[in-house]
Protein backbone atom coordinates (compact mmCIF):
# COMPACT_ATOMS: atom_id res chain seq x y z
CA UNK A 1 0.00 0.00 0.00
CA UNK A 2 2.82 2.38 0.90
CA UNK A 3 4.43 1.69 -2.47
CA UNK A 4 1.23 2.53 -4.32
CA UNK A 5 0.73 5.71 -2.31
CA UNK A 6 4.35 6.65 -2.97
CA UNK A 7 3.86 6.28 -6.73
CA UNK A 8 0.70 8.39 -6.56
CA UNK A 9 2.45 11.10 -4.59
CA UNK A 10 5.57 11.15 -6.74
CA UNK A 11 3.55 11.13 -9.98
CA UNK A 12 1.29 14.02 -8.96
CA UNK A 13 4.25 16.01 -7.61
CA UNK A 14 6.19 15.55 -10.86
CA UNK A 15 3.17 16.55 -12.96
CA UNK A 16 2.60 19.61 -10.76
CA UNK A 17 6.20 20.76 -11.18
CA UNK A 18 6.15 20.08 -14.94
CA UNK A 19 3.01 22.24 -15.23
CA UNK A 20 4.27 24.96 -12.88
CA UNK A 21 7.49 25.66 -14.81
CA UNK A 22 5.80 27.00 -17.99
CA UNK A 23 3.11 28.69 -15.90
CA UNK A 24 5.74 30.68 -13.99
CA UNK A 25 7.38 31.63 -17.30
CA UNK A 26 4.08 32.97 -18.67
CA UNK A 27 3.44 34.85 -15.41
CA UNK A 28 6.87 36.48 -15.71
CA UNK A 29 6.08 37.49 -19.29
CA UNK A 30 2.57 38.75 -18.52
CA UNK A 31 3.80 40.94 -15.67
CA UNK A 32 5.85 42.95 -18.15
CA UNK A 33 3.45 44.61 -20.60
CA UNK A 34 6.08 46.09 -22.92
CA UNK A 35 7.94 42.79 -23.14
CA UNK A 36 4.69 40.94 -23.82
CA UNK A 37 3.77 43.29 -26.68
CA UNK A 38 7.21 42.88 -28.23
CA UNK A 39 7.53 39.12 -27.88
CA UNK A 40 3.99 37.85 -28.56
CA UNK A 41 4.23 37.98 -32.39
CA UNK A 42 7.56 36.12 -32.29
CA UNK A 43 6.41 33.59 -29.71
CA UNK A 44 3.55 32.64 -32.02
CA UNK A 45 6.06 31.60 -34.69
CA UNK A 46 8.11 29.67 -32.12
CA UNK A 47 4.85 27.98 -31.08
CA UNK A 48 4.26 26.80 -34.66
CA UNK A 49 7.67 25.14 -34.67
CA UNK A 50 7.18 23.70 -31.18
CA UNK A 51 3.81 22.22 -32.14
CA UNK A 52 5.28 20.64 -35.26
CA UNK A 53 8.27 19.34 -33.32
CA UNK A 54 6.11 17.98 -30.48
CA UNK A 55 4.06 16.02 -33.01
CA UNK A 56 6.99 14.68 -35.03
CA UNK A 57 9.58 14.10 -32.30
CA UNK A 58 7.41 13.32 -29.28
CA UNK A 59 3.82 12.21 -29.91
CA UNK A 60 4.23 10.11 -33.08
CA UNK A 61 7.34 8.20 -31.85
CA UNK A 62 5.58 7.45 -28.55
CA UNK A 63 2.53 6.17 -30.43
CA UNK A 64 4.66 3.98 -32.71
CA UNK A 65 5.99 2.09 -29.71
CA UNK A 66 2.65 0.34 -29.25
CA UNK A 67 0.85 0.70 -32.61
CA UNK A 68 1.47 -0.03 -36.26
CA UNK A 69 2.54 2.81 -38.59
CA UNK A 70 -0.68 2.52 -40.60
CA UNK A 71 -2.84 2.83 -37.47
CA UNK A 72 -0.82 5.79 -36.21
CA UNK A 73 -1.06 7.52 -39.61
CA UNK A 74 -4.82 7.00 -39.69
CA UNK A 75 -5.28 8.45 -36.20
CA UNK A 76 -3.02 11.42 -37.05
CA UNK A 77 -5.29 12.07 -40.05
CA UNK A 78 -8.33 11.87 -37.79
CA UNK A 79 -6.71 14.40 -35.45
CA UNK A 80 -6.07 16.78 -38.36
CA UNK A 81 -9.64 16.37 -39.61
CA UNK A 82 -11.12 16.88 -36.13
CA UNK A 83 -9.40 20.24 -35.64
CA UNK A 84 -10.27 21.29 -39.20
CA UNK A 85 -13.92 20.54 -38.50
CA UNK A 86 -13.69 22.42 -35.22
CA UNK A 87 -12.29 25.46 -37.01
CA UNK A 88 -15.03 25.23 -39.63
CA UNK A 89 -17.60 25.15 -36.82
CA UNK A 90 -15.99 28.22 -35.21
CA UNK A 91 -16.12 29.98 -38.58
CA UNK A 92 -19.82 29.12 -38.98
CA UNK A 93 -20.57 30.54 -35.52
CA UNK A 94 -19.02 33.93 -36.34
CA UNK A 95 -21.43 36.83 -37.01
CA UNK A 96 -22.47 37.03 -40.65
CA UNK A 97 -21.51 40.71 -40.68
CA UNK A 98 -17.92 39.73 -40.05
CA UNK A 99 -17.82 37.50 -43.13
CA UNK A 100 -19.08 40.25 -45.40
CA UNK A 101 -16.15 42.54 -44.76
CA UNK A 102 -14.09 40.57 -47.18
CA UNK A 103 -12.25 37.32 -47.03
CA UNK A 104 -10.49 37.96 -43.69
CA UNK A 105 -12.70 35.36 -42.00
CA UNK A 106 -13.43 33.37 -45.11
CA UNK A 107 -10.49 30.98 -45.10
CA UNK A 108 -9.43 28.35 -42.63
CA UNK A 109 -6.38 29.29 -40.66
CA UNK A 110 -7.58 32.79 -39.77
CA UNK A 111 -5.95 34.24 -36.66
CA UNK A 112 -9.34 34.69 -34.95
CA UNK A 113 -9.69 30.91 -34.88
CA UNK A 114 -6.31 30.17 -33.34
CA UNK A 115 -7.24 30.92 -29.73
CA UNK A 116 -10.01 28.28 -29.30
CA UNK A 117 -8.05 25.76 -31.39
CA UNK A 118 -4.92 26.34 -29.32
CA UNK A 119 -6.75 26.03 -26.01
CA UNK A 120 -8.49 22.81 -27.07
CA UNK A 121 -5.23 21.24 -28.30
CA UNK A 122 -3.39 22.38 -25.19
CA UNK A 123 -6.04 20.84 -22.92
CA UNK A 124 -5.86 17.46 -24.67
CA UNK A 125 -2.08 17.41 -24.74
CA UNK A 126 -1.71 18.35 -21.08
CA UNK A 127 -4.04 15.53 -20.13
CA UNK A 128 -1.92 13.11 -22.15
CA UNK A 129 1.31 14.43 -20.64
CA UNK A 130 0.01 13.86 -17.13
CA UNK A 131 -0.93 10.31 -18.04
CA UNK A 132 2.50 9.71 -19.59
CA UNK A 133 4.33 10.84 -16.46
CA UNK A 134 2.13 8.66 -14.24
CA UNK A 135 2.61 5.66 -16.54
CA UNK A 136 6.37 6.19 -16.41
CA UNK A 137 6.30 6.23 -12.61
CA UNK A 138 4.31 3.00 -12.56
CA UNK A 139 6.97 1.42 -14.78
CA UNK A 140 10.02 2.76 -12.93
CA UNK A 141 10.18 5.74 -10.52
CA UNK A 142 13.51 6.93 -11.96
CA UNK A 143 11.97 6.88 -15.44
CA UNK A 144 9.07 8.92 -14.08
CA UNK A 145 11.39 11.62 -12.74
CA UNK A 146 13.08 11.88 -16.12
CA UNK A 147 9.75 11.92 -17.95
CA UNK A 148 8.55 14.78 -15.75
CA UNK A 149 11.70 16.81 -16.45
CA UNK A 150 11.50 16.15 -20.19
CA UNK A 151 7.84 17.16 -20.34
CA UNK A 152 8.55 20.37 -18.40
CA UNK A 153 11.20 21.27 -20.99
CA UNK A 154 9.10 20.58 -24.05
CA UNK A 155 6.02 22.20 -22.50
CA UNK A 156 7.79 25.53 -21.98
CA UNK A 157 7.89 26.80 -25.61
CA UNK A 158 4.46 25.35 -26.35
CA UNK A 159 2.77 26.89 -23.30
CA UNK A 160 4.41 30.24 -24.03
CA UNK A 161 3.03 29.86 -27.55
CA UNK A 162 -0.47 29.18 -26.25
CA UNK A 163 -0.19 32.27 -24.04
CA UNK A 164 0.91 34.32 -27.07
CA UNK A 165 -1.96 32.99 -29.20
CA UNK A 166 -4.49 33.92 -26.50
CA UNK A 167 -3.09 37.44 -26.07
CA UNK A 168 -2.91 37.94 -29.84
CA UNK A 169 -6.53 36.78 -30.06
CA UNK A 170 -7.66 39.59 -27.75
CA UNK A 171 -7.44 37.95 -24.33
CA UNK A 172 -5.81 39.92 -21.51
CA UNK A 173 -2.45 38.56 -20.27
CA UNK A 174 -3.96 37.85 -16.84
CA UNK A 175 -6.78 35.85 -18.37
CA UNK A 176 -4.35 34.01 -20.62
CA UNK A 177 -2.42 32.92 -17.51
CA UNK A 178 -5.64 31.62 -15.97
CA UNK A 179 -6.31 29.63 -19.15
CA UNK A 180 -2.82 28.15 -18.98
CA UNK A 181 -3.37 27.29 -15.31
CA UNK A 182 -6.71 25.63 -16.09
CA UNK A 183 -5.26 23.48 -18.87
CA UNK A 184 -2.34 22.67 -16.56
CA UNK A 185 -4.79 21.23 -14.02
CA UNK A 186 -5.85 18.76 -16.71
CA UNK A 187 -2.34 17.27 -16.57
CA UNK A 188 -3.07 16.32 -12.97
CA UNK A 189 -6.40 14.87 -14.09
CA UNK A 190 -4.61 12.81 -16.74
CA UNK A 191 -2.20 11.49 -14.11
CA UNK A 192 -5.06 10.56 -11.77
CA UNK A 193 -6.87 8.73 -14.56
CA UNK A 194 -3.73 6.80 -15.55
CA UNK A 195 -2.94 5.89 -11.94
CA UNK A 196 -6.53 4.75 -11.39
CA UNK A 197 -6.57 2.60 -14.52
CA UNK A 198 -3.11 1.18 -13.88
CA UNK A 199 -1.29 -0.86 -16.51
CA UNK A 200 -4.18 -0.51 -19.00
CA UNK A 201 -3.53 3.25 -19.29
CA UNK A 202 -1.19 2.70 -22.26
CA UNK A 203 -4.14 1.50 -24.35
CA UNK A 204 -5.66 4.96 -24.24
CA UNK A 205 -2.34 6.45 -25.25
CA UNK A 206 -2.36 4.36 -28.40
CA UNK A 207 -5.35 6.39 -29.57
CA UNK A 208 -4.81 9.79 -27.94
CA UNK A 209 -1.13 10.29 -28.82
CA UNK A 210 -1.48 10.19 -32.63
CA UNK A 211 -4.81 12.03 -32.43
CA UNK A 212 -3.11 14.87 -30.51
CA UNK A 213 -0.25 14.81 -33.04
CA UNK A 214 -2.77 15.48 -35.80
CA UNK A 215 -4.20 18.37 -33.76
CA UNK A 216 -0.73 19.86 -33.38
CA UNK A 217 0.16 19.51 -37.06
CA UNK A 218 -3.05 21.24 -38.09
CA UNK A 219 -2.62 24.04 -35.56
CA UNK A 220 1.01 24.59 -36.63
CA UNK A 221 -0.16 24.96 -40.23
CA UNK A 222 -3.01 27.27 -39.20
CA UNK A 223 -0.57 29.51 -37.34
CA UNK A 224 1.72 29.79 -40.35
CA UNK A 225 -1.23 30.60 -42.62
CA UNK A 226 -2.63 33.21 -40.23
CA UNK A 227 0.76 34.95 -39.89
CA UNK A 228 1.69 34.98 -43.59
CA UNK A 229 0.89 38.69 -43.97
CA UNK A 230 1.84 39.76 -40.46
CA UNK A 231 4.54 42.43 -40.48
CA UNK A 232 5.07 42.64 -36.72
CA UNK A 233 7.17 39.47 -36.70
CA UNK A 234 9.76 40.69 -39.19
CA UNK A 235 11.25 39.34 -42.39
CA UNK A 236 10.53 35.94 -43.89
CA UNK A 237 13.97 34.74 -42.83
CA UNK A 238 13.30 35.79 -39.22
CA UNK A 239 9.98 33.93 -39.24
CA UNK A 240 11.66 30.81 -40.59
CA UNK A 241 14.34 31.11 -37.92
CA UNK A 242 11.75 31.41 -35.14
CA UNK A 243 9.88 28.36 -36.42
CA UNK A 244 13.21 26.55 -36.59
CA UNK A 245 13.93 27.46 -32.96
CA UNK A 246 10.66 25.87 -31.87
CA UNK A 247 11.43 22.70 -33.84
CA UNK A 248 15.01 22.57 -32.56
CA UNK A 249 13.94 22.84 -28.90
CA UNK A 250 11.54 19.90 -29.17
CA UNK A 251 14.09 17.87 -31.15
CA UNK A 252 16.72 18.55 -28.49
CA UNK A 253 14.39 17.50 -25.68
CA UNK A 254 13.57 14.32 -27.59
CA UNK A 255 17.27 13.63 -28.03
CA UNK A 256 17.75 13.86 -24.27
CA UNK A 257 14.92 11.40 -23.64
Amino acid sequence: MTGALGIWGASLAAVFVASAVPLLATWFLASRAALTARLVPRLIMVAAGALFGAAVFHLVPEALRDSSPSRVAALVAVGVAALALMERFIHMMEPAAGTRRGDEHGALGHRSHLMPLGIASDALHNTIDGALVATAFMTDPSLGVFAGAAIALHELPRELGTFAICVDGGMSPRRAILVNAATGVLALLGAVIALSIGVDARRFGQVLLPFAAGNFLYLAGAILISQRGERRVGSLSLRATLVGVGIAITALVRGLH
